[in-house]
């Protein structure tokens, strides 16, 4: 079966994305994507399927996997049916791994991080006696401002780099699968959202500007990217929205219609379902990390 070719949806000017997933099951097909993917499991459990090999996962285990590895987890999903539970729960950083790479070209210090990326080619799965401070770092990673993420994201790349004895999930690395799928319309689908957010952008508009109707494109979309068309844009949004509050002398009114809202109730409810704070409390935050 040939390896779904996956878009991480992370923002234009993301460089770290931080996903909290709470789940029934975990993504099922098999896939792979330019991202550099590190995953801790919070909760469930059951088998990875990586490259050519297959390893068990449980609750508290962190993988490495390298761009475009094929990779899937699949739970067991007779466990904890019944007790309300999310049977799938797990946080997962995804970055590009030669942006990272180019940034630590020029310091030698960070040779162990460039290696350990290299290597996670083949797939990683941390040991057992390092888990606990890589978790640590992990769950406060969503909350933490976009620079932040960068600084904790080497953090944690170097304290798994100290390892001496790296534990591989597949014996070689695997060449990257061939992209049967028009993967062009989805980034055609990203890149308009990303220049043009602030305007109005309808759904039909969007189908119809890869050819598809509105129903199949919903598919499509989530089948991609996980995610529905309609909570991307509005990530976008809010993304920018906290970018222009942090950066320049704009109003919360002045930010919502600078960033394709037409009301501000939505754009209240929208910006505090992606940040947890209203865009009040989100400047009053910012204001009183920077004082």
């Amino acid at each position: 079966m040939q390896p779904l070719h996956f878009k991480v949806p992370r923002l234009k000017e993301e460089t770290v994305r931080v996903e909290c997933w709470e789940l029934d099951n975990f993504f099922d097909p098999i896939h792979f994507h330019e991202e550099f993917q590190i995953t801790l499991i919070l909760n469930g459990e059951g088998t990875l399927f990586v490259g050519e090999s297959v390893a068990p996962f449980k609750k508290g285990d962190i993988f490495l996997l390298g761009k475009n590895l094929p990779h899937v987890l699949r739970n067991y999903r007779f466990v904890n049916q019944n007790n309300g539970n999310k049977n799938a729960c797990a946080i997962s950083i995804f970055f590009n791994q030669d942006v990272i790479k180019r940034l630590l070209n020029e310091i030698p210090e960070a040779y162990a991080i460039e290696r350990l990326i290299d290597f996670s080619g083949k797939g990683i799965k941390v040991s057992e006696s390092n888990n606990f401070s890589i978790k640590e770092k992990m769950v406060v990673m969503p909350q933490k401002r976009s620079f932040e993420k960068i600084l904790l994201l080497l953090d944690i790349l170097g304290s798994i780099s100290d390892e001496n004895h790296l534990v591989f999930l597949s014996p070689s690395r695997i060449p990257t699968p061939t992209v049967v799928d028009n993967i062009t319309k989805i980034n055609k689908v990203f890149e308009y959202v990303w220049n043009n957010y602030n305007e109005k952008i309808t759904l039909d508009q969007i189908a119809a500007m890869v050819n598809m109707s509105p129903t199949a494109f919903c598919r499509f979309f989530k089948q991609k990217s996980q995610k529905t068309f309609s909570r991307f844009l509005i990530e976008v949004r809010v993304a920018n929205a906290y970018r222009l509050l942090y950066k320049d002398d704009l109003n919360t009114s002045e930010c919502c219609y600078s960033c394709g809202y037409n009301n501000l109730s939505n754009f209240h409810k929208h910006f505090k379902s992606v940040t947890n704070m209203t865009p009040l409390e989100y400047r009053n935050y910012i204001m009183n990390k920077v004082a």
